[in-house]
């Protein structure tokens, strides 16, 4: 998978980074942070998609509470959810309040700790001499 740096602009406060993988195949969407058991501070997983869409997230099998970032087409984020590792199967979906293009799962708090909010811009921007299309992301992630 390829890695890029997100940066968070959140209004009055300074910028903050995130080093992502991103998921682009369905095969990688579909898994997404599934069965994982951790995730380090400041690392995600960026979910790209073809167009805007009011877009549903189901976190089947993630055990990690995580914060759901969905970002419309002008790289604004429109939702961000909250997730919980204890949530009960039928609630563990997740809408956008807007047309989400990008969507970003991070550490539970991520947005709160940075005052990132409705309306935040964002740039997504690869990162140069990071290894690309490797099985083994966890050196990432």
């Amino acid at each position: 998978m390829d890695t890029v740096a997100i940066t968070f602009y959140p209004e009055g406060e300074p910028s903050v980074v995130l080093i992502c993988v991103v998921a682009k195949t369905v095969s990688e969407k579909t898994t997404g942070l599934m069965y994982r058991s951790s995730l380090p501070l400041e690392k995600g997983m960026l979910f790209l998609f073809w167009f805007s869409w009011y877009r549903i997230f189901w976190m089947k099998n993630v055990v990690i509470p995580l914060d759901i970032i969905f970002i419309d087409s002008e790289f604004k984020i429109v939702s961000i959810h909250e997730t919980s590792a204890t949530m009960k199967f039928f609630n563990k979906r997740f809408w956008a309040h807007g047309a989400g293009k990008y969507v970003i799962e991070c550490n539970r708090g991520f947005c709160k700790n940075h005052y990132i909010t409705i309306g935040t811009n964002i740039r997504i921007q690869e990162i140069k001499g990071i290894r690309k299309n490797t099985s083994n992301d966890d050196q990432i992630l």
